[in-house]
């Protein structure tokens, strides 16, 4: 595959991946489907636009593919689990922050910058949303002050997800030209 091909699928997967948190950050209005079903298939829809982008990659795919493998097997656990509430949701977004910490965090020991710098500044904000979550942070009363009522799930998570997705997305866009032509 040309240097340019990787580049162009790397760049246009960080766009989807930003159109998916500007659905995620939408989700409170969503009043007719089960939260984590949303939560889930937003979780699929990443992982898979994220397995794409790894592939295209040179050097980083297995922490990369591991990221996004983490984010479809998320994705994938709530949407199969109609009887997933609240806090099996919270556990598995928990989980699979820290996943995608831990792999970013390995991938950028082994990158040289630019890349080392974003690969830190995503894995930072999934680190940061995932401490959040575990320490209670009230996000569900901020959406449900600017939306009304909503899924206690969708509340919670929507906002963190699209944070999530936008800084991810934002590395895969800036990342795109130096990571489709980095050499071992």
């Amino acid at each position: 595959m040309s240097d340019d091909a990787r580049k162009q699928i790397i760049f246009t997967a960080g766009v989807i991946i930003i159109l998916l948190a500007l659905g995620a950050a939408l989700l409170p209005m969503e009043h007719g489907l089960p939260g984590r079903l949303i939560v889930g298939l937003l979780l699929i829809a990443a992982g898979i636009v994220e397995s794409i982008a790894a592939m295209a990659r040179r050097i980083h795919k297995p922490s990369a593919a591991i990221a996004g493998i983490a984010t479809v097997l998320a994705g994938l656990r709530l949407s199969l689990d109609p009887s997933a509430g609240f806090f099996p949701v919270l556990n598995m977004v928990i989980l699979w922050l820290i996943v995608r910490t831990a792999a970013l965090g390995f991938a950028a020991n082994r990158s040289k910058p630019p890349l080392r710098r974003w690969f830190r500044i995503v894995a930072t904000v999934d680190f940061l949303l995932a401490v959040m979550l575990l320490a209670g942070l009230p996000i569900a009363l901020i959406v449900a002050g600017l939306f009304g009522p909503t899924s206690e799930i969708v509340a919670t998570f929507a906002w963190v997800l699209a944070i999530s997705f936008v800084a991810n997305g934002a590395f895969l866009i800036a990342a795109a030209p130096v990571e489709a032509c980095e050499r071992d």
